[in-house]
């Protein structure tokens, strides 16, 4: 056994030789380095989103294909499920898959922590922020809510959005997913995900990795399948910029925010972790250096956002790019290349670390900035001194949220609950986890 060991650790630093990757350890879980280069991603996925909600005051006299850039920011809630996948499984999945079946941990051990500790972790990381901030979105909720009276109908669509907010159902019954907290809805998904990969765990864990690969290449293939049957049955003469006031086409939001249609994009990233860890446990070749496929991944983004051509925007909402995000979270995790470095760097860390408060309250800052210049006259609406005053308020609010609520209260939350070791990185915002 010692032996084994010995080998799996000179593979491991024969194919990792910078240290920021540290060892597995192929029969006990130990605590898996950081990866500060996906934790600067996090940070380039929230401002994607905040770009597109409140970006039109700086972007409308830039070239055509930055403002096609700018304006996909939707799918930045994609690349935050497709991270949550990879991250959930660094953090949580059991090292032992490339061990042979009698060598391996015992029957059920998929993951490093319980179901229940795992789901506890979970909640400690995402409730304490998503529940201030629909306290700080109460007051324009109620306002918007009731701004033609306290009619029946007000009143049972507000019952109906706070029952499911609260309960973090509310992608399953839209229009209701966006009414309180707009952003909120994706963090419906992420607990659609979490409840999940306890499960999926098992699945990833006991089949062979090709296996595992059809699978996610088939889930994803079905999915989009669907977006496109849907898109030609409802022809959209915008199909990147929906507007519900312009096309209320309640099956827009209802499937493009549906937890199951974002299922695909948790095991992308699952994927991406197990082919890296495959790597660096010695069991395949090097499929791409980092750099390789951050470029690779970052050029065809940038080419397909910009041309976008047929494409539709549910299969744009469904997460097409997702296999594309996949290899670029697996090239940033290598911690190599310039842009790796650059994402690492303490300011992108920072920015990433806050970037789960940053989207669920940026809208809240730029409805409460908006109503004030309405009354005050202050800054001209949709103004470029708009944008920038509020990102500056935007930024703010999500330090104080990050350092005051995020991090004490996950660790009280934590300690109540059980004692779980912290092993590593946590996604958005997700984001968009995605957050998570």
């Amino acid at each position: 056994m010692a032996f084994r060991c010995k080998r799996i650790e000179y593979r491991l630093r024969a194919a990792n030789p910078q240290p920021q990757f540290g060892r597995y350890s192929a029969l006990t879980s130990v605590s898996r380095p950081r990866l500060p280069a996906l934790t600067g991603l996090r940070a380039i996925a929230a401002f994607w989103v905040l770009m597109l909600h409140y970006g039109d005051a700086v972007t409308s006299g830039w070239p055509r294909a930055l403002r096609h850039l700018f304006s996909s920011g939707f799918i930045g809630v994609d690349l935050f499920f497709v991270l949550s996948g990879f991250i959930l499984s660094w953090n949580y999945l059991s090292d032992d898959r490339s061990l042979p079946e009698g060598r391996r941990l015992t029957e059920g051990s998929s993951l490093t922590v319980t179901p229940k500790e795992f789901w506890r972790a979970r909640a400690a990381r995402i409730l304490p922020v998503y529940y201030v901030s629909l306290a700080l979105a109460l007051p324009v909720f109620l306002l918007m809510q009731f701004q033609s009276g306290i009619t029946p109908v007000a009143i049972r669509s507000a019952i109906v959005t706070a029952a499911t907010t609260l309960t973090l159902t509310q992608a399953w019954v839209s229009p209701f997913s966006y009414l309180w907290n707009n952003p909120g809805w994706s963090l419906s998904v992420e607990v659609f995900l979490y409840l999940s990969f306890p499960y999926v765990a098992r699945w990833l864990t006991r089949k062979p990795l090709k296996q595992v690969l059809r699978g996610a290449a088939a889930t994803y293939a079905i999915t989009i399948a669907a977006a496109l049957f849907f898109a030609a049955f409802h022809p959209h003469s915008t199909p990147w910029k929906w507007e519900p006031v312009q096309d209320f086409c309640i099956w827009i939001s209802w499937v493009g925010c549906n937890p199951l249609a974002h299922f695909h994009e948790l095991l992308m990233g699952s994927v991406a972790f197990l082919w890296l860890r495959a790597e660096q446990t010695g069991v395949r070749q090097e499929f791409l250096d980092g750099p390789k496929a951050v470029l690779i991944s970052g050029v065809a983004l940038i080419a397909l956002l910009v041309w976008r051509g047929p494409m539709p925007l549910m299969a744009a909402l469904m997460g097409v790019y997702s296999p594309l995000f996949a290899l670029l979270i697996y090239g940033l995790a290598k911690q190599r290349g310039v842009v790796a470095q650059m994402l690492s760097t303490r300011a992108f860390v920072f920015l990433g670390e806050i970037s789960f408060s940053l989207y669920l309250t940026h809208l809240i800052v730029w409805w409460n900035v908006d109503g004030y210049n309405l009354e005050h006259h202050l800054m001209k609406p949709g103004s470029a001194l708009n944008f920038f005053v509020c990102v500056a308020i935007s930024l703010t609010v999500s330090t104080l949220l990050y350092k005051g609520i995020e991090i004490p209260y996950r660790k009280t939350l934590r300690q109540h609950w059980s004692r779980i070791q912290d092993t590593g990185p946590l996604s958005p915002l997700v984001v968009h986890s995605a957050a998570e």
